[in-house]
């Protein structure tokens, strides 16, 4: 059984995030970017609370010109981080990034 048939199949908690987190990161080590991306959108799926895979999905985005991902991703970050009751850097960085990116995708359209 592979990590995404363990994930798919269990209720998962912060230590599942986390280690789903570490796996991305690692994928990413080894060239597999598009697996990353797939982990850490499971992860954001849920709503998840740390930074890291709204940072990496964005930035991944972002490289490839996909502009209406990175922006997909940085609001769901925002929307996550406002009902999370969070408040602070990571939340106003990342509506500072949403703007740039709403700016580069009408620049480049």
């Amino acid at each position: 059984m592979g990590l995404f048939d363990f994930f798919r199949n269990k209720k998962l908690e912060l230590s599942d995030f986390v280690e789903m987190n570490q796996k991305g990161i690692q994928l990413e080590k080894d060239g597999k970017v598009d697996k990353a991306v797939e982990l850490y959108e499971k992860v954001i799926a849920h709503d998840f609370i740390g930074s890291h895979p709204y940072n990496r999905l964005a930035i991944i985005y972002r490289k490839r010109k996909d502009y209406d991902n990175e922006i997909r991703v940085l609001e769901k970050a925002i929307y996550v981080y406002e009902n999370k009751n969070s408040t602070g850097n990571k939340l106003e960085g990342f509506k500072d990034r949403l703007s740039r990116a709403k700016e580069l995708k009408n620049k480049n359209t």
